[in-house]
């Protein structure tokens, strides 16, 4: 199944006695990218949230917001980093007395340095919170890939009409193209004639005409076209899972290929009409490809 990498998922749910929101976000992206806003209090729990996001999602960019409201009714432990503290001391006793100044640090300057107080999560309440966190995630997650496949869906209508706007011009330089190679024989034998001497040798100008005339014909660069039109069409309506973002974009640059290829050979002024409204047509899928998974 198609699915974007567009999309948006929320979950809010309680833990510990703290109302917690949990949002994700998702764009496209070359590959997966996972980054996590939270408090610092959840700082343990991002290698998680990365690993949960990863495991269900293959690529695009995913911003993973926490936000807590609330204080828990019980928590981990309140310390005074003694080491930090002591060293803010020495420092301050040196300004002190380098400088000339009066007073002592106080209770509340030494408070007020950063790291100087904190709280640590006790083991027990930080596995209860990812319990909370994951399910919420889940959720979050499962609403983000609901808006993804929609969105995908609507890619797929408009993809699926655009090849069969590539498939009829196809089939419109390919009834040309008999013409078209006709057309240059009789000049390349028009050219040749003036270029040789006056009696040519008939079968050297048969010759010559053929390989000429061999590099105008477009067959084989149509076959190789519509063979890649199924390849494509085949991907974006498998039901399967599985990323194809990829593949897609592969398939739209060997178009882009065949199609230059035929416009290069093909010495006819429709041909050339037809060729740039598909090399169009192609860039368009092109632009909804790159927000494919």
């Amino acid at each position: 199944m198609i699915r974007s990498m567009t999309g948006y998922g929320r979950k809010e749910f309680e833990a510990g006695g703290i109302h917690i929101t949990l949002e994700i976000r998702s764009v496209n992206n070359r590959y997966i990218d996972v980054q996590v806003k939270a408090p610092r209090s959840f700082a343990s729990l991002e290698p998680r949230i990365k690993k949960a996001v990863q495991e269900r999602c293959s690529r695009g960019r995913f911003d993973v917001f926490l936000t807590r409201n609330g204080e828990r009714e019980s928590g981990g432990r309140i310390f005074a980093d003694d080491l930090m503290i002591g060293r803010y001391l020495d420092v301050l006793r040196q300004i002190k007395q380098q400088f000339g100044l009066a007073g002592e640090p106080d209770l509340a300057m030494v408070a007020g340095f950063p790291g100087m107080i904190g709280v640590t999560e006790e083991k027990e309440d930080i596995e209860v919170m990812w319990l909370a966190v994951s399910d919420g995630l889940r959720d979050a997650i499962t609403e983000l890939d609901g808006m993804r496949s929609a969105e995908g869906k609507t890619l797929v209508r408009d993809m699926a009409r655009r090849l069969g706007i590539i498939e009829g011009l196809m089939q419109a330089v390919n009834t040309l193209s008999p013409a078209s190679v006709e057309q240059a024989r009789k000049r390349m034998a028009e050219t040749l004639s003036r270029l040789l001497a006056e009696q040519p040798d008939p079968v050297r100008l048969a010759q010559e005409i053929a390989i000429l005339a061999e590099r105008t014909d477009v067959t084989e660069e149509i076959t190789r076209l519509g063979s890649h039109l199924e390849q494509f069409r085949a991907l974006i309506s498998n039901q399967m899972s599985e990323p194809v973002g990829r593949k897609l974009d592969f398939l739209l640059q060997e178009m882009g290929r065949e199609a230059n290829t035929i416009a290069s050979k093909a010495m006819n002024a429709q041909i050339a009409h037809h060729i740039v409204d598909m090399k169009s047509e192609l860039e368009k899928i092109r632009e909804q490809v790159q927000n494919i998974e």
